[in-house]
């Protein structure tokens, strides 16, 4: 039988199936590319998977106890962070490099919680979060809500999707 804190990584897990299955529609195209629409601009592609390794690190380990990774980079995806220009971001191989390792680490960590550990406080509290089972419930609507900009991130890169 598994524990909760096993079907909760299976639930981030297979959420990030989902982001992978849109980022595979995706790899041909300039993810450096900027849609503008009445004057509001939406993030590249780039900017999306280093958000949201940035975010999986931070909610998914860091506030949940886990040890999370060192991400030089970081504050480039943090939110409201405007995208910097392509030349100023980090090489895209480590960006996405970052994002499956920092996948990796938070999933063995949320697996091996105790429900004692999911009822813990976070780190701190941040977006209502104030217990570790808040956070990874928050990680994974997260990762949810920018699987929906992937997808508009699609059509705008004429790319049929569903």
């Amino acid at each position: 039988m598994k524990t909760e804190a096993q079907v909760l990584a299976e639930m981030l897990d297979s959420t990030r199936d989902f982001t992978k299955w849109y980022l595979s529609m995706l790899k041909d195209v300039d993810v450096y590319k900027t849609f503008e629409l009445e004057g509001k601009k939406f993030n590249p592609v780039i900017w999306e998977i280093g958000h949201l390794a940035n975010s999986e690190n931070f909610l998914g380990t860091y506030l949940t106890g886990g040890k999370s990774l060192k991400l030089d980079w970081a504050p480039l995806f943090g939110i409201g962070v405007t995208p910097p220009s392509k030349e100023n971001y980090p090489a895209y191989k480590d960006i996405w490099n970052t994002f499956k390792e920092v996948h990796k680490n938070t999933i063995n960590h949320i697996s091996s919680l105790t429900d004692e550990q999911l009822d813990a406080p976070s780190r701190m509290e941040f977006a209502m979060i104030t217990d570790v089972r808040g956070a990874i419930q928050h990680c994974i609507r997260h990762e949810g809500t920018h699987i929906g900009h992937l997808g508009w991130l699609a059509k705008m890169h004429a790319i049929k999707t569903v």
